[in-house]
């Protein structure tokens, strides 16, 4: 028996689905179905508990709480290669973001559930997937995001022998149609300045890019580091010659990146990008 199946046994209301189940909430007075439930995690679309799934068995059996620990991290796209495509896989957690979009994404990242079908953007087992395509819109590679269900150590994770030095752009057409491109070092960045429709790219691999592998772009790039990184990407600026400037960033305290001054600060944030 699954724990999914064994989930089901013990809940007071439930349907199972392809990969995952909707019951009612034992968090929470909950009159229809609102907590999904898949193998290794669960949320509530309603009062957004969230945590893992055999913690939430549990809960259900009526057994001890066990504290909360760091599971030992497994890359995600080991699992799901063994049986699907990348792109399959990339589709699969595209398919269920669309049926449960991420409140991660949405409430704590301010990223549209539309630009999340748009980009491709997917959701399974407690990551947020990021196809990678090329400028013909063939997917080349991907990236995961834990999201805040996420007990493991790493926070961002790409399939096993991916190109360290590989970009991810989100809108090959917002980067033909600019004069100006910006380079963040964060995917999520890179979706919040494509959702003002503002062209930018961002490294897989953080601000340990190689700069050659930015010589595909022949227009000028503009930085736009985290704090604290600005050092290295001014030395990826020179490399590139005319190509390259620094943005001048001045963060508030509160703000480390391009997503921290669109949720916290928006209005700095149209003033500077002029949206």
């Amino acid at each position: 028996m699954s724990i999914l199946d064994e989930v089901l046994e013990y809940a007071e209301y439930g349907q199972r689905y392809h990969n995952y189940l909707s019951i009612t909430c034992p968090f929470h007075d909950d009159n229809r179905p609102s907590l999904i439930v898949h193998e290794d995690y669960y949320n509530c679309l309603a009062c957004s508990a969230k945590g893992r799934t055999e913690t939430l068995l549990s809960k259900l059996k009526g057994e001890p709480a066990k504290p909360n620990t760091k599971e030992f991290f497994s890359n995600p796209f080991t699992k799901w290669l063994r049986n699907q495509t990348l792109a399959q896989a990339l589709k699969t957690a595209w398919q269920t973001m669309n049926e449960h979009p991420s409140f991660y994404m949405r409430d704590k990242r301010g990223i549209a559930e539309k630009t999340c079908r748009d980009l491709g953007v997917g959701m399974r087992d407690g990551w947020i997937t990021f196809p990678i395509r090329d400028n013909c819109k063939k997917i080349i590679g991907a990236a995961a995001r834990a999201d805040e269900t996420n007990l493991t150590d790493a926070k961002y994770v790409t399939p096993s022998g991916q190109d360290g030095n590989m970009l991810y752009v989100p809108s090959w057409e917002l980067i033909d149609k600019a004069k100006d491109i910006y380079c963040v070092f964060g995917i999520i960045d890179a979706v919040t300045l494509c959702q003002v429709g503002i062209a930018s790219f961002s490294t897989t691999g953080g601000k340990k890019v190689d700069p050659k592998a930015l010589d595909i772009f022949r227009k000028r790039i503009i930085f736009l580091p985290d704090k604290g990184e600005e050092s290295a990407a001014m030395n990826i600026a020179k490399y590139m010659g005319w190509r390259g400037k620094m943005a001048k960033c001045n963060w508030p305290d509160d703000s480390k990146d391009v997503n921290d001054i669109w949720i916290k600060h928006p209005q700095l944030f149209r003033a500077s990008f002029g949206v």
